[in-house]
């Protein structure tokens, strides 16, 4: 799976290097860029699919016989040359990008680009943590008022049962 989307970040890297050669802006291809970009990050974090339970993690033993980890990840030698080459010749292609872009739209541009897309992301992973936490909050609180709702209630049948209790027998 790392291989895969390896090979398809440098594709789409190559394909916008091909539209910086034409475009008159790089609002052109921004689109093309940020896609790239988005390649690129997810085959650099190298998610892997883990087991999601005791029956496939037994089916998993049985059918490959510890050919591969239990986190998904292959120990073929083959598989591992190939992913670290490809992680460079990504790394390769989007330096090229980057000099394409400095050397069309000045120097610096590609840096710049970085830099805002660095911070727009850490924006937006601060704004969702935040929600993240109000969300928690907001169950908190509510867990609060329901157990005071309870004890409410829990008391006025309590006052009741006991105003009960004195009218039959007094």
């Amino acid at each position: 799976m790392v291989l895969a989307e390896l090979s398809l970040a440098i594709a789409a890297v190559k394909g916008v290097g091909e539209l910086i050669d034409s475009a008159k802006s790089v609002a052109e291809v921004a689109s093309s860029l940020d896609s790239a970009l988005n390649l690129s990050d997810r085959a650099k974090k190298k998610e892997t699919a883990k087991p999601k339970g005791k029956t496939e993690t037994r089916i998993n033993k049985h059918l490959e016989q510890f050919e591969d980890n239990t986190d998904g990840e292959s120990t073929n030698l083959g598989a591992i040359v190939q992913e670290v080459t490809d992680a460079k010749a990504l790394n390769n292609e989007l330096w090229r990008l980057g000099v394409r872009l400095d050397v069309k739209w000045g120097e610096g541009t590609w840096d710049k680009i970085l830099e805002i897309r660095r911070k727009r992301i850490e924006k937006q992973e601060q704004l969702k943590y935040e929600r993240q936490n109000q969300i928690r909050e907001t169950k908190k609180a509510r867990k609060l008022f329901y157990i005071e709702i309870s004890k409410g209630v829990l008391l006025v049948i309590a006052v009741s049962g006991f105003l009960y209790w004195l009218l039959q027998y007094y």
